[in-house]
């Protein structure tokens, strides 16, 4: 079963490619950005009908997740290294956040329940080559599903987590890099700040 519908999805993506190269001469911006969402589908599927394929076979798993995520622990700080730019909030598709949300449960699930029973903060860093950088237009929030799915954090709600975002305009290849770690730090440097006002 999961054979045939591999072969459906590459044969659909066969077909969008053909019409891509037939009509290339009138290509625009619209056009292009309407292939790449459609690979971007595409590709997601492939890689769900992979999960299934892994989940229900007695071979060996196929691996599909993108190797260059990495995660490493240091000093109790989990560290995430994400080779792409967080997509901005009016550009988000399901997909983009399937992919980096899935990149992240993957290259983290050997720290499972590492902070299940703490308050954790989660650090953001964008690196992008860009002066004017808003960034509370990055969504982030496929960082942090990513993280819940992995076991990494018990939940996403507001008494178990919280996170700080920041862009640096420093690289000319945009990266994003994650930081989680206890909170009892910036908490209790929150309570000290309280106490001044």
């Amino acid at each position: 079963m999961q054979n045939r519908r591999f072969i459906e999805i590459l044969d659909e993506l066969k077909d969008e490619t053909s019409d891509m190269l037939l009509y290339g001469n009138m290509m625009d911006s619209r056009i292009k950005e309407k292939y790449l969402r459609k690979l971007e589908k595409i590709r997601y599927e492939l890689f769900e009908n992979v999960n299934l394929e892994n989940k229900y076979s007695n071979e060996e798993d196929i691996s599909f997740v993108n190797n260059k995520y990495k995660a490493r622990k240091e000093k109790n700080i989990l560290n995430i290294y994400i080779p792409e730019v967080l997509p901005k909030y009016k550009n988000i598709s399901s997909f983009s956040y399937k992919n980096i949300m899935t990149n992240v449960a993957e290259c983290t699930k050997e720290y499972k329940d590492l902070f299940q029973d703490k308050l954790t903060l989660v650090i953001i860093v964008v690196h992008e080559k860009q002066k004017n950088m808003d960034i509370d237009n990055k969504y982030v929030k496929p960082i942090i599903d990513g993280l819940v799915t992995s076991g990494v954090i018990k939940d996403d709600n507001f008494s178990n987590m919280f996170y700080i975002a920041m862009g640096k305009n420093d690289t000319k290849k945009p990266y994003t890099e994650t930081f989680v770690l206890d909170g009892k730090y910036i908490d209790e440097w929150i309570e000290d700040l309280e106490k001044l006002f």
